[in-house]
């Protein structure tokens, strides 16, 4: 059996289930709304029983951590809770119960896991930054900080600036109402408009590229795109900022053999398996690393460059 954790609207685990199902490979999808009933043990067997399914890990031959967090029933339980200082309090302590129910889940799933939530969830940008120059990868100029002067200072140092969020979010989709975090220029005049004290933020010398690179990672193969988003001025910070019009030229491309092996040591490092990781390539001819993202979409590199990256990865499960 294979068990995958997701959420109902991500379209590439529907597709990688397609080929599961077409491979004729037994599996489970739970959801991010599918509440754990029951959790029992007995020895090193756990027991997971769901409002549909129950099932023991040691049937499990593979899992594939995809997306969104593991629920239990007392989510449902804290809607009806009417004084707010008590409802705050439950939600914190529900939050804290449920990391220790998927690290007991997950310690008997990872040694056949393609990630898990654990890993995948707690990924420190300012660390990775960290581990990438102890491993002599590039990467921009940063620093955190959330006063107005440390931000004008490191303007006045390097010039153009950008910002980024400090973790990886999730666009957040309320009805027609679509709101995402993308990295922004930041010059002098900008920080005017800020307040002395702000948010703790990250801010990175802006790199002048030739192309980005979007890759992703599946066991020990990189199947990498080059993006030509410097050519216009809605992409040339961020092909995030998406110009569905004229979208930009995309083409696969293969990364050095000396970036692959660092990247390697960089994920390995992290026990991830399968990531999404950006790149810039500088007009100096210098790769530059961005950021690791384990739960990032890849079907903007798979559809474009023909990896079919839902087939490989239900191969691999």
């Amino acid at each position: 059996m294979i068990l995958i954790k997701s959420n109902e609207q991500d379209y590439s685990t529907t597709q990688v289930i397609k080929w599961l199902q077409y491979l004729e490979k037994p599996y489970l999808r739970i959801n991010d709304t599918t509440p754990i009933n029951n959790i029992t043990t007995d020895g090193d067997d756990i027991t997971i029983t769901t409002p549909t399914v129950s099932f023991n890990t040691k049937d499990i031959k593979r899992y594939w951590y995809r997306r969104g967090a593991w629920a239990s029933t007392q989510r449902g339980v804290l809607g009806s809770i009417k004084e707010r200082w008590l409802y705050l309090y439950l939600k914190y302590f529900t939050k804290e119960a449920e990391k220790d129910i998927v690290e007991l889940i997950e310690s008997q799933l990872e040694g056949n896991a393609l990630n898990t939530f654990l890993n995948s969830s707690n990924i420190n940008k300012v660390k990775v930054l960290k581990s990438c120059r102890v491993l002599d990868i590039d990467v921009p100029e940063t620093i955190l900080t959330n006063t107005r002067v440390g931000v004008s200072t490191f303007i006045q140092a390097h010039g153009d600036v950008i910002t980024k969020a400090v973790n990886n979010i999730d666009p957040n989709i309320k009805g027609e109402c679509f709101v995402d975090v993308t990295t922004k220029r930041i010059t002098l005049e900008n920080v005017e408009e800020l307040p002395e004290k702000f948010h703790i933020s990250v801010f990175q010398k802006l790199i002048k590229k030739q192309f980005e690179i979007r890759t992703f990672f599946l066991i020990d193969r990189f199947y990498s795109m080059a993006i030509f988003s410097q050519s216009d001025d809605q992409t040339k910070v961020d092909f995030r900022n998406y110009n569905f019009k004229k979208p930009n030229r995309v083409v696969p491309y293969d990364l050095p053999m000396e970036i692959e092996s660092k990247l390697r040591k960089l994920l390995a490092e992290y026990t991830l398996k399968s990531a999404s990781l950006d790149l810039i390539y500088s007009e100096e001819g210098d790769y530059i690393f961005l950021e690791i993202n384990p739960i990032g979409q890849y079907d903007m590199v798979s559809v474009p460059c023909n990896y079919y990256l839902d087939l490989e990865i239900a191969k691999h499960l």
